[in-house]
């Protein structure tokens, strides 16, 4: 008669918490104060869990719901994967990261910022707050646009150059004007950064600005995000119809 092999069971050690714990983190884009701040724990705590050494469970189920994983994810006993199993796991967790590139950002803060911005082929806009803030974020794109013109007047992009220089100093306060009253208003962080996107057309890769627009109110931590995830391949077309379109 067979014998039926009784499935081989572990639990996670120190070591596996910390490494988990660290490539999950590296993954949202979160520093150790952040998660630290989103699971309601002590730096020093992260810093403990992330060398390997124990911590209190209650601290493990802080630390795994705040990783929106569930409560028990570090604390529950586990059937030891096949190697088979083991890749498909690993393949379904970052299944998410799948046509995405990570982009490093910062708070929109400053001149050098925006003409980065104006210099890039085009700007992505994403925004998780609600419909209340919807004219908000159309006006500071819309300001965007124009910034953006007018740069590319500046430069001889767009007809000859000018004899003399624009002046945009004015300008360029009111689209910061803009972006601190959305802050301000709906108590958000405005989060911006550059990368190379491939068009779906197979032409040369072009660079994107990203401005992220994110709610403190969902995240208290958003401040404190250092990467996001944007799509890798771009249709050029779409965005040219978005663009003339929000010209109409």
């Amino acid at each position: 008669m067979d014998t039926i092999d009784t499935p081989e069971t572990f639990f996670l050690d120190p070591a596996g918490i910390a490494n988990f714990v660290k490539l999950q983190r590296r993954i949202f884009g979160w520093k150790q104060d952040t998660l630290a701040s989103e699971a309601g724990v002590s730096l020093a705590t992260i810093g403990r869990v992330e060398r390997g050494l124990r911590v209190h469970p209650s601290q493990l189920r802080k630390l795994a719901v705040a990783l929106r994983r569930p409560e028990d994810e570090f604390l529950r006993e586990r059937v030891r994967p096949t190697p088979d199993e083991l890749e498909a796991n690993l393949m379904d967790m970052f299944a998410w990261t799948k046509g995405s590139v990570a982009v490093d950002v910062v708070p929109f803060r400053t001149e050098i910022q925006l003409r980065a911005m104006l210099e890039a082929t085009s700007l992505l806009t994403d925004s998780d707050l609600d419909e209340s803030a919807a004219a908000d974020v159309a006006e500071l794109r819309e300001w965007f646009d124009l910034a953006g013109f007018v740069q590319a007047e500046r430069l001889g992009i767009i007809g000859p150059k000018p004899g003399r220089d624009l002046k945009v100093r004015e300008l360029w306060r009111d689209v910061f004007n803009c972006a601190e009253r959305i802050e301000r208003v709906h108590c958000a962080v405005c989060l911006t950064g550059t990368y190379m996107a491939r068009p779906n057309d197979g032409t040369e890769p072009i660079q994107i600005a990203l401005l992220a627009i994110r709610s403190r109110r969902r995240d208290p931590a958003a401040a404190n995000l250092s990467t996001l995830w944007a799509e890798e391949v771009v249709d050029v077309r779409q965005m040219l119809a978005d663009y003339f379109q929000r010209g109409l």
